[in-house]
């Protein structure tokens, strides 16, 4: 019987090693070097992302503590001292700076004495469609025909908005009223009357 097998030629050797290294070189590139490369294109994608993202984050961010910095550095103009009781203009007043807000609460504290003058705090809490009308209100409220002091102002909105979406304000604020020309004593707390000293004489024996 015939054998069928027979050594390699030099050539066919050279041959089959020249395969071999491209069959390893196919291999190294599919399952090793086109992946690697391929995740680094990715990551590098990736990478350019995050850092436009994070100008954009950044730059409203900044935009954000602006705002705050804003609503902090309210200040008061000179106003006058209404005399007590200026309850009601001071509602319609607030009725009217609120009123194209998307949503507002006021609430009063009981009256406070002291001397002539009278405080009459509240709290406020209020929802501007934009941070512009959002601090145009502060303003306002701070600069009012009647004396106001505000103080305790925090707000919240959504940074990724920053100054073009709503703001939610809260805050407190006082009133100052007179009691010089008050024409009603109605709703001011009540003051105790002085306690009356007696002298007793005891009679000597």
């Amino acid at each position: 019987m015939r054998s069928l097998s027979r050594e390699f030629t030099t050539r066919e050797k050279v041959l089959l090693l020249i395969l071999a290294i491209l069959m390893v070189l196919v291999v190294y590139y599919y399952l090793v070097d086109l992946p690697l490369r391929t995740q680094k294109d990715t990551l590098t994608s990736q990478k350019e992302q995050l850092n436009i993202d994070y100008g954009i984050t950044h730059a409203k961010y900044l935009e954000y503590l602006q705002m705050q910095k804003d609503m902090e550095q309210v200040t008061e103009d000179t106003s006058i001292m209404a005399s007590y009781n200026n309850r009601s203009e001071e509602i319609a007043f607030l009725d009217d700076l609120f009123k194209n807000t998307l949503q507002y609460s006021v609430g009063f504290s009981p009256v406070t004495v002291e001397g002539n003058q009278v405080r009459r705090a509240f709290n406020v809490s209020y929802t501007a469609k934009s941070y512009k009308q959002a601090i145009k209100i502060l303003k306002k409220l701070a600069n009012c025909h009647y004396r106001c002091i505000i103080s305790d102002i925090s707000c919240s909105g959504d940074k990724d908005e920053a100054l073009s979406g709503r703001v939610t304000v809260s805050c407190g604020a006082v009133f100052y009223e007179t009691m010089v020309d008050r024409t009603t004593d109605a709703g001011l707390p009540a003051v105790a009357p002085p306690a009356e000293t007696t002298t007793e004489d005891t009679a000597s024996e």
